[in-house]
């Protein structure tokens, strides 16, 4: 039970001020989602060093649930590796947040994941 709480008082603190929130100006990759039917956009920087990424950050004109899910995800990547990263699944977000595909937020929750993936794959390219 005690668990709950925790990650309830997370994500209650991510809504209120999102960790990570901000521009990383010499990142190695950089990518944008929209979600037009809510009006949702996230856009995620990384920076990436010796094989890890080292820094992770975004921005946003969103809703609590997209900038609480952005904020968690940046915070998850930083010092791992971009196969590490390529293993984070909706399924590992919407857990957090209690969520399934059917709930309503389901697409603000995993939006910035969705970002996180087209950065991987510049990252991955490059």
């Amino acid at each position: 039970m005690a668990g709950n709480i925790n990650e309830l008082q997370d994500l209650l603190k991510r809504f209120k001020k999102p960790a990570n929130y901000g521009v990383i100006d010499d990142a190695n990759a950089v990518s944008e989602e929209a979600d037009y039917s809510c009006g949702d956009k996230v856009k995620i920087y990384l920076k990436f060093e010796n094989g890890k990424i080292v820094n992770a950050m975004f921005t946003s004109e969103a809703c609590l649930f997209c900038n609480a899910s952005a904020s968690l995800i940046t915070d998850l990547v930083k010092g791992k590796s971009i196969e590490e990263v390529s293993k984070l699944g909706e399924s590992d977000i919407l857990r957090v947040f209690k969520a399934d595909h059917k709930s309503p937020r389901y697409r603000c929750i995993v939006l910035p994941l969705k970002a996180l993936r087209k950065a991987l794959k510049d990252l991955k390219e490059k």
